[in-house]
């Protein structure tokens, strides 16, 4: 995922990763970051680039799910881990920490995929056998 230009990895797929804020209840929201009414990123092929004085990986791309096109209040929805509705409390307590990791291409070399996914739709939280599917 590209989030405030920065890379970094979700322990899930994108569409599974859920609010860290607290309910009234005391339990870990349930919300996902993405739904129908929120804005979407676009998956997209970028370069392999190095970090931390690395040299680059000559000519090599990997899928991304970007976000850097949308408003910056709602890429730090994102980078808060806050669905809609705890992004507009921010004084909501979060009872997970954020799960994000910063992404590098020498660590984390296993999760690069080098062509864009083939998504197909979920019928909904009833049905999870629909799941993404990557070509």
């Amino acid at each position: 995922m590209q989030l405030l230009y920065v890379r970094y990895l979700a322990n899930r797929p994108v569409d599974e990763i859920q609010c860290v804020a607290q309910t009234r209840r005391r339990h870990r929201c349930t919300s996902p970051l993405l739904t129908p009414e929120t804005l979407a990123g676009f998956w997209t092929l970028v370069p392999i680039t190095a970090t931390h004085a690395q040299l680059p990986l000559h000519g090599a791309a990997m899928a991304v799910y970007a976000l850097t096109g949308l408003p910056y209040a709602e890429q730090l929805r994102w980078w808060a881990q806050r669905c809609s509705e705890h992004a507009a409390t921010p004084a909501t307590a979060d009872v997970a920490v954020v799960e994000w990791e910063p992404f590098d291409p020498l660590i984390h070399h296993q999760h690069i995929r080098t062509r864009l996914p083939t998504l197909t739709r979920r019928q909904g939280p009833a049905d999870r056998s629909g799941r993404e599917t990557q070509s």
